[in-house]
């Protein structure tokens, strides 16, 4: 219960903080995230346990990459890259269950949801550095 508490207090603080200071693509992104987030607790309850390829989750989180994706095209920023680079990990995971169903179904999900911290820091990261680079070229003019 301790993990996914955590995660929802990184999912906060990283998206509310895209949201008020990541301009359009934060706040676009933070939406992504926290509509992903949110669809997957009813798509995990589909499946077996992570006993096998999570095919709902899998559904989401491919979906999620694909709005990633979507933003990194859009974007003039560099965060939505690392984003949708991690995530694209996330989604790899999936495919390697499907390839080898011998997994263990506690080392699946972990190697799923361990790729979430860093969206969650790329984001947060991306617009600070974003928000800094803004406030060097005003102060230069």
């Amino acid at each position: 219960m301790l993990i996914p508490l955590l995660f929802w207090m990184l999912a906060a603080l990283c998206c509310g903080y895209a949201i008020v200071f990541g301009g359009k693509d934060g706040r676009w992104a933070a939406f992504l995230i926290i509509t992903a987030a949110i669809v997957t607790i009813p798509a995990a309850r589909f499946g077996r346990a992570w006993g096998s390829t999570e095919l709902a989750v899998f559904a989401v989180d491919s979906a999620l990459l694909a709005g990633f994706y979507g933003l990194m095209l859009a974007s003039r920023r560099f965060w939505p890259i690392w984003m949708t680079g991690f995530h694209l990990i996330a989604v790899v995971t999936h495919f390697s269950t499907m390839l080898a169903p011998a997994f263990t179904p506690a080392i699946y999900r972990a190697l799923e949801s361990v790729w979430a911290i860093p969206v969650l820091i790329s984001l947060l990261l991306g617009v600070e550095l974003d928000r800094r680079a803004a406030k060097r070229l005003l102060l230069s003019h």
